[in-house]
């Protein structure tokens, strides 16, 4: 719900459905040799991570070029993501909708290019388009973690030292603060926003920023063991981050300041799925970790009054549960997230998320994942009446259930069918359920 805040639709048409059909063709008709990878690695496509010139790709590897480039620390990718979506039933209108993004991202090693050890560059851009579904039914969470704003952008751009054996990295640039802060470690599991990218109320709190909304932004990160990290970031806290920098070109420090701190604790390195490794033991990979954000600025609570700053507390766990054999992370793993901002100022104040899911359900699939996941809203105590005509009763929260399936298609093609089912629609039981059903593609060039 935090980027539906502020869309303003540019356009109706979408080209989605056109896109995925011309991709679909060029991917069947594709005869290049390619190799298997992790599916979660893929699914990843959609956001800003640092790319493998190991993988493969739709138009393979530019006859060497990309290796050879990648040999020297500067990797570039290209992918296409898009939703396509319909609620049948239920919701403010029955309709549906499709949300496309074509994403191009490049990461440099200086350490690999020039022997400035620890050095990094990333970039990333994106051109975006659709309908979106969310805003059309009314649910606070949105069906699709993609649906924000059309145009053409460019996200993200930063440089990155680390010291200290990387026990110290610094960062400074344009970036989202979502994409290191209350971010989903499971994300690319799912489709629905708050699972597939990070919470859904934080922009609308605190205005923390968010991918394709970078803005200009400094990090710190202090690893003192290899199970314990703690990093702090100061963004510039954009309320109309699209339309302060339509481009993403004008590195617009805007409003106030967005704090943001985390601390995380991990045991276990994850291993790529149904692959062996030097270890000769079964893994359970974890990730706890707990944060918050703080905008000093003024924000109008459910009274009209001005206040004086926010904030938002969150904690979130992932945890493998069971490992079908040593060397593989073929199995069982659980999440379990929780926020909370103060209900008379945060109109979605607090907001819960949880999921299992099981990679490699089929033996002859290792790759494959098939996930279960549910969002809990909650609309703050003092907002529960305010716009509502008594005659309508009261808001209170929305539940939504997800399951979806991950078929990598093609190394470099992943098909993800989805359903959704809401209940009390933007927290209103005087809404009709709704459900959703639909696919995400993912196509890596």
């Amino acid at each position: 719900m935090q980027r539906v805040f502020l869309i303003r639709q540019i356009g109706r048409a979408t080209k989605a459905g056109r896109l995925v059909f011309l991709v679909f063709a060029l991917v069947w008709c594709s005869a290049k040799e390619t190799y298997p990878q992790d599916a979660h690695e893929q699914l990843q496509a959609g956001y800003s991570s640092a790319s493998e010139h190991t993988r493969s790709y739709l138009f393979g590897s530019w006859d060497g070029k990309r290796d050879e480039l990648a040999a020297k620390g500067i990797v570039f990718d290209f992918f296409y993501i898009a939703d396509l979506q319909a609620n049948p039933v239920g919701g403010l209108r029955q309709t549906q909708a499709g949300w496309g993004r074509i994403r191009g991202t490049m990461d440099i090693d200086f350490g690999r290019l020039k022997d400035w050890n620890g050095l990094t560059f990333h970039a990333t851009g994106v051109w975006q388009f659709g309908k979106n579904l969310g805003t059309d039914i009314g649910v606070l969470a949105n069906p699709s973690g993609l649906a924000n704003a059309h145009g053409v952008r460019m996200d993200s751009f930063w440089i990155q030292q680390a010291f200290l054996k990387n026990r110290l990295l610094v960062r400074v640039g344009q970036f989202g603060g979502l994409d290191f802060f209350g971010d989903q470690e499971y994300g690319a599991s799912y489709v629905i926003e708050p699972l597939n990218y990070a919470f859904g109320n934080l922009f609308s709190s605190t205005y923390e920023s968010f991918s394709p909304a970078g803005t200009p932004a400094a990090l710190i990160e202090v690893i003192p063991w290899h199970t314990v990290y703690v990093k702090s970031a100061v963004l510039s806290g954009n309320r109309n981050p699209f339309e302060q920098d339509p481009n993403g070109l004008h590195f617009a420090i805007r409003d106030t300041p967005v704090f943001a701190n985390e601390i995380g604790f991990t045991h276990d390195a994850d291993a790529p799925s149904g692959r062996a490794t030097e270890y000769a033991r079964k893994r359970y990979p974890a990730v706890y970790k707990f944060g918050t954000t703080y905008n000093a600025g003024k924000f109008t609570d459910s009274a009209g009054n001005q206040r004086n700053g926010n904030y938002l507390i969150y904690g979130m766990a992932t945890q493998a549960v069971f490992r079908s054999e040593a060397g593989s992370n073929r199995g069982l793993d659980v999440t379990l997230a929780f926020d909370w901002s103060p209900g008379d100022i945060s109109r979605e104040n607090s907001q819960i998320t949880s999921g299992v899911r099981y990679n490699g359900a089929i033996p002859d699939r290792p790759q494959d994942t098939v996930a279960f996941g549910f969002v809990h809203t909650k609309i703050g105590d003092p907002y529960r009446s305010v716009g509502i005509s008594p005659r309508n009763g009261t808001l209170a929260s929305e539940k939504a259930i997800e399951i979806n399936y991950g078929a990598i298609v093609k190394p470099y093609v992943l098909l993800q069918p989805v359903f959704q089912y809401y209940w009390d629609v933007g927290g209103n039981s005087r809404v009709p359920n709704a459900a959703v059903l639909g696919f995400r593609v993912i196509v890596d060039f």
